[in-house]
């Protein structure tokens, strides 16, 4: 009985030592560059910024989930005037990472999203108003990320990614999807 509670005593602390080694979570911000399909806006920047946990199970496959806020929208410019489509999500991508080097990974995954505000500015002849346009939109998206990530020292992570998506996010007849292109660098505890 002895020699069984010290053989479980071990094992129980050989697995705890090998998932704290796999796992981490950290902090992380970045710029996207966000379209918006079937529509005259051009591409805009914005930020994105959060929070994620990640787990690696063995030399070639992990896991990722994070949240973060994004912002995202598109713009029209004709001479002077712009009109900023400055739509916000609650993003939640969760992701399988396939690290081709010890470093380097190859992610793609799914990411739900959950609208939370959208405002249009528009700046004509020196004037500028701000509208909120939140009743024009669904209150969720869907996307697939794909992209490249980097760890450098086990600590930072390089991050970018293509986000596709694939439901319209506004009423009406047409078919709008966020598309999002975005480059961040995390911390990771």
């Amino acid at each position: 009985m002895k020699k069984f509670i010290i053989a479980t005593v071990a094992m129980l602390a050989i697995g705890t030592a090998s998932f704290a080694q796999g796992f981490g979570w950290g902090v992380k911000a970045g710029l996207n560059v966000s379209g918006m399909s079937n529509t005259d806006y051009n591409a805009k920047t914005g930020l994105t910024a959060g929070v994620f946990a990640d787990y690696r199970f063995n030399d070639w496959f992990g896991a990722s989930a994070e949240v973060l806020f994004s912002r995202e929208g598109g713009k029209i410019t004709e001479g002077d005037s712009k009109f900023i489509n400055k739509s916000n999500y609650l993003n939640i991508p969760i992701m399988a990472k396939f690290y081709v080097l010890d470093q380097l990974a190859f992610n793609i995954g799914i990411q739900p999203g959950v609208f939370l505000s959208a405002k249009a500015k528009v700046k004509d002849e020196g004037q500028e108003s701000t509208t909120s346009i939140g009743k024009s939109y669904k209150s969720g998206d869907f996307a697939f990320p794909v992209g490249v990530s980097y760890e450098f020292f086990g600590k930072l992570i390089l991050d970018a990614r293509y986000n596709i998506g694939v439901v319209n996010v506004a009423h009406g007849d047409s078919k709008i999807h966020n598309n999002v292109f975005a480059l961040s660098l995390g911390y990771r505890f």
